[in-house]
């Protein structure tokens, strides 16, 4: 049954004449310049009960499957790929309702003032002692869509991977060298600097999703990089699970800062430990640093996993920040802060993303851990 011209006609206003998926506006081609409908009634439970037909295999009667309820406005592009079995399973019937209902209420109640649902894609992978770190672009695609429902953007690229910082197969990698962080900072600096802020400048890039795998003053590094004037998921590869969605949307972790040494109140040096997915004893600080100023920052329950929710990477930025600024009033005089400890991969960048007041905070100096104890790495 094709629809009528009434129902086509509910279809194209509940929409606002927009791709339901990725926003296209669908009454104006790319050649011509004229005005001409190029949108489609996409069928969100398949229009046969057969395997054959996406989504096809629904409880939904398929005398309801051609009713306004039962189709989504769609560009041709996107109406394609949700209809290809390969994406079947992700871009599933409860997840194409649900996208069905907020873009049509978007619509409803600020035409012209849409949500964007779409976040570009960053992704940091370099060699950890020796050991090849992979982080494929469809399981960032997935964990995007799984955890937050945006879309991801890989902004364009010849090979279509988007803002990818290939750090892997360095040189001086293991055992480190000085050479191996010029290098690997010149990259990130590239990527930022030639990709992404042109992006965000333009407008072109208006959200950040940011999956990194490398050593910890790289991670922290990259998000001291990413301009903080827009929002930026960073995301964890799970070690329970292997995989980088969260499991869970609620807050499992609490953190604090604690004053670990007094030292020299007037000391122009301090050192700051991040207990979070290990412990680091006083003891096997550099000899030279044992007497200044010490702060730890601690979790509850140190671990890999420590961080198992977006709230708790919020709560943990939001420490670090009020430790730097309590700092500011406690130790003025400190210009150096070196930091220590281990950190999970998304608190290492979250941890970059609050050094942006250059000026009214200490260079930070950040360590390697070697055999031989701790190596310093970068200044940040």
């Amino acid at each position: 049954m094709s629809l009528t011209d009434t129902d086509r006609r509910i279809l194209w206003v509940r929409a606002g004449g927009r791709c339901t998926l990725c926003k296209g506006y669908l009454l104006e081609g790319d050649l011509s310049a004229k005005e001409v409908p190029l949108g489609e009634g996409a069928h969100i439970v398949g229009r046969v009960d057969s395997e054959k037909s996406a989504r096809g295999l629904h409880e939904l009667p398929v005398s309801e499957r051609d009713e306004i309820d039962n189709l989504m406005l769609a560009c041709s592009l996107c109406h394609n790929e949700i209809d290809k079995q390969k994406v079947a399973g992700l871009l599933d019937v409860e997840f194409l309702r649900r996208k069905k209902r907020e873009h049509e209420a978007d619509i409803k109640q600020q035409t012209g003032l849409l949500k964007d649902r779409r976040t570009a894609i960053v992704r940091m992978a370099g060699d950890i002692r020796g050991r090849v770190m992979e982080l494929p672009r469809d399981a960032a695609a997935e964990a995007v869509i799984r955890c937050t429902g945006r879309f991801p953007r890989f902004v364009e690229s010849y090979d279509r991977q988007g803002v990818e910082i290939d750090l892997q197969d360095l040189p001086g990698e293991d055992p480190i060298t000085d050479a191996y962080y010029t290098t690997a900072r010149a990259k990130i600096d590239q990527a930022v600097d030639a990709r992404i802020a042109p992006g965000i400048r333009s407008g072109d890039i208006t959200h950040l999703s940011v999956f990194g795998l490398a050593r910890l003053p790289l991670l922290i590094y990259l998000g001291a990089k990413l301009d903080d004037g827009i929002p930026v998921d960073v995301y964890q590869r799970h070690r329970s699970t292997s995989s980088w969605m969260w499991p869970s949307a609620e807050p499992t972790a609490r953190f604090a800062v604690s004053v670990a040494q007094d030292g020299d109140p007037g000391a122009t040096n301090g050192v700051l430990i991040t207990n979070v997915s290990g412990t680091t004893p006083l003891a096997d600080l550099p000899a030279e640093l044992a007497e200044l100023p010490t702060w730890t920052l601690d979790v509850g329950i140190p671990g890999e996993d420590a961080c198992k929710s977006p709230a708790d990477v919020d709560l943990f930025l939001a420490e670090a920040r009020s430790f730097f600024t309590a700092l500011e009033v406690s130790h003025k005089g400190i210009k150096q802060l070196h930091v220590f400890g281990a950190l999970p991969l998304s608190p290492a960048v979250s941890f970059g993303l609050c050094l942006k007041s250059v000026g009214l905070r200490p260079v930070v100096v950040t360590y390697d851990r070697t055999n031989d104890g701790y190596r310093r790495a970068l200044e940040i």
